[in-house]
């Protein structure tokens, strides 16, 4: 297994990770990448790309004293073989070495109740916030609460 940083070179790679992905969406994490803001690892298995995550240094609007990991993503294949928690304990470990002692994630607790429980097993807990729109997909608003974890 390894971890690295997506490279501009990546788009196919990350596409076969998440085939939905946007050139755009990817455009404007490598950016930001770049700037510094953000870190966008892949896991590949045997130079097999099978999952990635964004781990954004700013946190989000709802937590911004903290790094946020979203769109934690494992091709469908892979799942259920503990890629997922290499990646968020990969985070955990460099929001650690930057200092920090929180780091967080949002979960649409009803439709992604599976990925809740996942992810309170790992010791995230609800943060205390009521659920608010996160985003739009295909029209459709994802209602998420704030989890987090001590580091």
């Amino acid at each position: 297994m390894t971890i690295r940083l997506a490279r501009v070179t990546d788009y196919e790679l990350l596409k076969k990770i998440k085939p939905s992905i946007k050139d755009k969406t990817i455009e404007e994490r490598l950016k930001k990448q770049e700037e510094g803001k953000v870190e966008f690892m892949i896991l590949e298995d045997d130079d097999e790309p099978v999952s990635f995550v964004l781990l954004k240094w700013e946190g989000k609007k709802t937590h911004p004293e903290y790094p946020d990991m979203e769109d934690l993503y494992t091709r469908e294949e892979y799942r259920g073989k503990g890629l997922a928690t290499l990646l968020i304990k990969e985070c955990e470990k460099r929001a650690k070495e930057r200092g920090f002692s929180k780091i967080g994630l949002a979960v649409n607790p009803e439709k992604k109740s599976k990925a809740k429980a996942f992810y309170e097993k790992l010791g995230y807990k609800h943060a205390g916030g009521k659920p608010y729109v996160d985003a739009l997909y295909n029209g459709t608003e994802d209602w998420v609460i704030d989890l987090e974890k001590e580091i």
